[in-house]
């Protein structure tokens, strides 16, 4: 019997893998559903209004390229318009990113029982930020970015083919535009590495490469300007990307080290040439070339916000490429890792991961059938975890919306906080909603300022606190020194423009 089992775990290893991976971070990816001020609740509202009716671009201020919206649409028109799914999406997302990872590392010939291991050991939790709260369109372009190396590496060879290569990096683009760019360029020195001693063959693979890309990527920007959509697609994320860069530079240094892995093996290529005459016909020299050609374009993701999530969305790649390096010295000390000591620690490891996971599940769970929760699964937000501090904000913001539309009087919500509102009131007011510096397209500060110039029979909402730290100082300096201040509604001060 026990070796019957253990024959049925060797023939299904990919699936047995598949799930021990996936209860290595559920619980993790669940127990963070609380409602507030993340990118994920943006990409939520976006998805929730798009589903809404309200469009894209022309109705709402999205800054990306528009794929993961349409997708996120479908999936969640079918099983639920709620946060509840858009978790379970969320989770399906990362178990692929975790798959995709499994599959690039055995096709580096590193066996899938170690493989396991550096994944749960080194990558789940390096890429913690990421599945906790962050936008999912970035998740969805990786999950294309190494689904993209995955098609080049060939077991110990590499071949880059064109009709494939081009589709994938439409997709990535029409995910995240300058991650498709990124992708392009890794793409491409990619191409002149593997064909360097043919320069018709590189020109003829790039050449058939991008055509593929832009047959795609014009296709649905003609879809796009049929719709009406295509100048303020335009303005939002392309216009806009300079203002955002140049308004929103932040370093995080602790999480900015992760930037040494590139560079350290830059250095360390140079010194296997010139010291010990290590040529590219060394297989580990070669996949390093190879992963490095990726490796570069990829530290540009992170720009301008080098905090731990954007860090880590650039680094997955070269962290992927640590544990193929990590395999290297393992097979030098197989021996090692043989011990029963070794096997045990690692057993434990796992085991206690494996435990939190489920105590977050549990607690999860027991939020979502406590008599305390009344949100119903047609609810959008049900599934987040909403302290009842909130829920009594959440409820004045609203009824004090409400009270005031009866009247045929708007309310801006002039925060980061205003889609928690938006969304449970379905409604829209597009640059209102997200207004941060960056995320309003060209001169997208003046262009605001002067809409809120031109409204009439107005209140507007603000507050001192930026949480994410965004906001227009100027346009909230103007509405306090310009406008009369009527009074207060939970932690905002209320403004009336006449």
């Amino acid at each position: 019997m026990k070796e019957k089992i253990k024959e049925h775990i060797k023939k299904h290893k990919i699936l047995y893998s598949a799930i021990l991976i996936f209860l290595c971070f559920w619980g993790i990816e669940i127990i963070v559903s609380k409602l507030i001020v993340t990118d994920e609740l943006f990409t939520f509202a976006n998805v929730f209004k798009l589903h809404n009716g309200i469009q894209l671009y022309s109705q709402n201020n999205i800054i990306d390229t528009p794929l993961f919206f349409y997708l996120a649409n479908v999936f969640l028109s079918i099983f639920g318009m709620n946060f509840f799914v858009y978790k379970v999406l969320g989770l399906i997302m990362f178990e692929i990113i975790f798959i995709l990872i499994l599959n690039i590392l055995r096709k580096l010939k590193i066996p899938v029982s170690r493989a396991v291991i550096y994944i749960i050991l080194i990558i789940l939790p390096f890429s913690k930020n990421l599945y906790e709260n962050g936008a999912n369109y970035n998740i969805l372009a990786l999950i294309f970015w190494l689904l993209g190396m995955y098609l080049i590496i060939k077991n110990d060879k590499f071949e880059v083919k064109p009709i494939q290569q081009g589709i994938v990096s439409a997709l990535i683009f029409a995910t995240k535009q300058n991650v498709g760019m990124y992708y392009l360029i890794g793409l491409t020195l990619c191409v002149i590495y593997l064909n360097r001693k043919d320069i018709k063959k590189i020109l003829k693979k790039l050449f058939a490469t991008y055509s593929v890309f832009i047959v795609i990527t014009a296709i649905w920007i003609i879809a796009l300007a049929i719709q009406g959509q295509l100048k303020d697609f335009i303005n939002y994320c392309f216009l806009g990307m300079g203002d955002f860069a140049t308004r929103n530079i932040y370093v995080m240094w602790e999480f900015a080290v992760f930037y040494l892995i590139p560079i350290l093996t830059i250095i360390g290529l140079i010194i296997a040439k010139k010291k010990f005459n290590i040529t590219t016909e060394n297989k580990v020299v070669n996949t390093s070339i190879v992963f490095l050609c990726f490796m570069v374009p990829s530290m540009l993701i992170g720009y301008p916000i080098f905090n731990e999530y954007h860090v880590e969305l650039a680094m997955l790649i070269s962290v992927v490429y640590s544990t193929y390096i990590l395999e290297q010295l393992v097979i030098r000390l197989e021996d090692v890792f043989y011990k029963r000591i070794v096997k045990i620690i690692l057993a434990l490891f796992v085991i206690v991961i494996l435990l939190i996971n489920i105590c977050f599940v549990i607690s999860y769970i027991k939020y979502l059938v406590n008599d305390n929760n009344e949100l119903t699964y047609n609810d959008p937000y049900f599934g987040m975890v909403i302290t009842p501090e909130l829920k009594d904000k959440l409820n004045e913001i609203v009824n004090f919306v409400k009270l005031k539309n009866e009247k045929n009087q708007d309310v801006i919500i002039f925060s980061s906080e205003a889609n928690m509102y938006r969304i449970k009131l379905k409604q829209n007011y597009q640059d209102f909603d997200l207004p941060f510096l960056g995320n309003w397209g060209y001169k997208g500060e003046e262009r605001i300022l002067n809409k809120i110039k031109g409204l009439k029979n107005t209140f507007i909402l603000v507050k001192d606190e930026d949480i994410i730290g965004q906001e227009s100082k100027k346009i909230k300096e103007y509405i306090k020194n310009n406008y009369n201040k009527t009074g207060e509604v939970a932690d905002f001060e209320i403004y009336y423009i006449e």
